[in-house]
């Protein structure tokens, strides 16, 4: 007899005397597998673990071996050795003496975790244990201290990079006025300006593209934040001294903004540096001791660009775009609510234009990487893109705006978008949650409140899709949605899917 989880839920609902003691799925499914009953659906397969180190030694546990080189085939790799559904350690990210987390691929399992988030959820941020401790050791006013140490014994909140109620008040106030459409438009102008001065010197950044697509992220952010041109892109190659030497702390900002992340993703395939800080906290390893030197610098040249900024607001010297930009409209609510203080407002926005040069220009690079690759793409992208801005665009059709690369005018343009996302999506897992309120009910087993969950990408997979190396923006055109109904591979299509940066309430960060 085979009996599906589905199944097994419905005979826990049945009636009879309600005083009666009704066993949960769990136990039900786990008395039938111990009598040798089958049940469909996935299995929890819990891979080897040791204590400090968790699953990280792959002699061990037979984990395959993380490479950032082979980060987009990894999530194909653990499925195929251990199944749907697995549990192993990750000491830093996961719970426990062994960073025990679970990571499951079912959209419609995850949706459970990210329906149960409440008001305060839970998210891998909390997680950057270097962030906190960098943001501690240099004073930020974005941590406080508890009136008592929580159970995980620690005594500090850290508003944006926690959970509760700093954390809600903090994402309350970054994401007015950032995330909403019309918003959107108003910053759109002053982008396509950093993108077309960008574009002017991408010849002479041919030998590091890298590097151009971190100014040139740089440079849209900053028109985003202070409505400015900054211009760094152009200036970086500049054979001018006096116009290098008057820019030089951009380049500075940029390569200490990304030095925090190399240093912080280098430093998460080592357990060791986790705990020598959770252990040792007054020791510093020279790999953190690195990244604390580039976390300084980003707050030091940020905060001065910010506050130099609020002084000029004050004396009424801003331009148009400047008054349109983020942090005038910050600066006016930060005034008339009170919720924040300044200084809070300051290092949030701070904290917004730093992670934006990263997360821009990597997504911004793997977009053109395979438009580069795939010529007969590019060549059909450029042709959409010149007959959409001839019909709408700005300034008698020469200039880009919200019209021209909005969906219905470039579909073409948003399917290598999507498309991009499968193939080289901006972060390893499709998004990572914490049932940090009550436990959970995954796969028919319950995982315990204050389980980290994190849901692998499939996009990689052959097993669902056709030569996933391949670069071809029409399987989401709406025939091949269609074409994928009923099938396996229908799930590609689920809105988890859809775009990076997480699901739920608490979406970035």
């Amino acid at each position: 007899m085979m009996l599906s989880r589905s199944t097994a839920k419905a005979a826990i609902r049945h009636g009879g005397d309600k005083s009666r003691l009704i066993p949960t799925t769990s136990a039900i499914i786990h008395r039938l597998k111990s009598s040798g009953c089958p049940v469909t659906g996935p299995i929890l397969k819990k891979v080897p673990t040791l204590p400090f180190v968790g699953s990280v030694i792959p002699q061990h546990s037979g984990l395959p071996e993380f490479q950032m080189s082979r980060q987009y085939e990894f999530n194909s790799e653990l499925r195929q050795k251990f199944g749907e559904f697995i549990r192993f350690g990750i000491p830093g990210f996961g719970v426990g003496l062994h960073g025990h987390m679970y990571t499951i691929f079912d959209p419609n399992e995850m949706a459970k975790v990210v329906r149960s988030e409440g008001a305060y959820p839970s998210g891998v941020i909390e997680k950057l244990w270097q962030w906190r401790r960098a943001m501690l050791e240099s004073g930020s006013v974005l941590v406080s201290k508890k009136d008592s140490s929580s159970s995980d014994g620690e005594s500090h909140d850290y508003g944006l990079f926690d959970k509760g109620e700093g954390w809600k008040r903090h994402r309350t106030f970054l994401q007015t006025g950032m995330l909403d459409p019309v918003a959107a438009r108003g910053f759109l102008p002053g982008i396509v300006l950093a993108a077309e001065s960008a574009s002017l010197v991408a010849p002479l950044h041919s030998h590091n593209v890298n590097e151009y697509m971190n100014y040139t992220a740089f440079d849209m952010f900053c028109s985003f934040m202070f409505g400015k041109q900054m211009n760094t892109t152009s200036t970086s190659v500049s054979t001018d001294p006096t116009v290098k030497g008057e820019n030089k702390e951009n380049e500075q900002f940029v390569t200490a903004a990304l030095g925090v992340f190399e240093k912080t993703n280098a430093m998460n395939l080592f357990p060791l540096e986790f705990l020598m800080a959770k252990f040792f906290p007054w020791y510093k390893t020279t790999k953190y001791q690195a990244l604390q030197d580039d976390w300084d610098t980003v707050r030091e040249i940020g905060l001065r660009l910010i506050y130099d900024f609020v002084d000029r607001y004050d004396r009424d010297e801003l331009d148009e775009m400047e008054k349109a930009s983020y942090l005038a409209g910050a600066i006016e609510r930060q005034r008339e609510s009170n919720d924040i203080t300044r200084d809070e407002m300051a290092e949030l926005c701070l904290i917004a234009l730093f992670v934006g040069v990263d997360t821009t220009s990597s997504v911004t690079a793997w977009n053109l990487v395979h438009l580069a690759l795939n010529p007969e793409c590019q060549e059909k992208l450029h042709a959409e893109l010149v007959e959409s801005l001839n019909a709408k665009g700005s300034n008698g059709g020469t200039r880009l705006n919200a019209d021209v690369i909005g969906k219905k005018v470039s579909p073409y343009l948003h399917l290598c978008f999507r498309e991009s996302h499968r193939a080289t999506p901006a972060f390893g897992a499709v998004m990572w949650k914490g049932n940090s309120h009550n436990e959970i009910e995954i796969h028919g087993e319950t995982l315990p409140q204050g389980s980290m969950v994190q849901m692998g990408h499939i996009s990689y997979d052959e097993d669902y899709i056709d030569e996933p190396k391949q670069f071809r923006p029409e399987r989401w055109t709406a025939e091949g949605v269609a074409s994928r109904k009923g099938t396996k591979s229908e799930v590609l299509d689920h809105p988890f899917m859809r775009d990076p940066f997480s699901q739920g309430a608490r979406r970035c960060p």
